[in-house]
């Protein structure tokens, strides 16, 4: 129930989930997400919360398909954190896990160098995961609720930090 924002999870249909994308409920939820418990023996089967349309994409991957046939944008939260084959084929089963820190995606075909973003893997930012695939899509490390609130009256404090590795 961590992998997503609770105003989510709370309602959502809690299940297992097998590697074809057959689910077993497990608590009926009220609203239309989903949330599905990692299986921390297999990489890239992370804890998630996911929408409809993210289901679609999700099993749309799992199936192999050439391309994902969801039909509007789809989310997925991963906010306890993930591991990654690859960053940049979408089926990629043998190489080393890349451990991925807390994230959320936004499922709906992407142009990373139309829109000046990056294709590497980042601990923090946003970058376009799979890119120049079908499955490329906005893939955002840390939660979407980071950062100070702004309130009427506040005024901008613009800071800027570098560090040496």
């Amino acid at each position: 129930m961590l992998a997503g924002p609770a105003s989510v999870t709370s309602d959502a249909t809690i299940a297992e989930m097998d590697r074809q994308g057959n689910m077993t409920v497990l608590r009926p939820g009220t609203n239309d997400w989903v949330v599905s418990q990692a299986i921390r023996t297999i990489v890239g089967w992370p804890d998630m919360a996911i929408d409809p349309m993210g289901m679609v994409w999700f099993k749309d991957l799992l199936a192999r398909k050439p391309k994902p046939t969801n039909t509007s944008p789809g989310l997925i939260y991963m906010l306890n954190g993930a591991t990654q084959r690859s960053y940049t084929d979408p089926f990629d089963t043998t190489s080393p896990a890349i451990p991925i820190g807390p994230h959320w995606m936004i499922l709906w075909p992407f142009d990373a160098k139309a829109a000046g973003l990056s294709t590497v893997m980042r601990d923090a930012g946003t970058m376009v995961m799979f890119a120049g695939t079908p499955y490329a899509h906005l893939h955002i490390c840390g939660s979407p609720w980071e950062g100070n609130e702004y309130h009427r009256g506040d005024r901008g404090v613009w800071t800027m930090k570098y560090e040496r590795p």
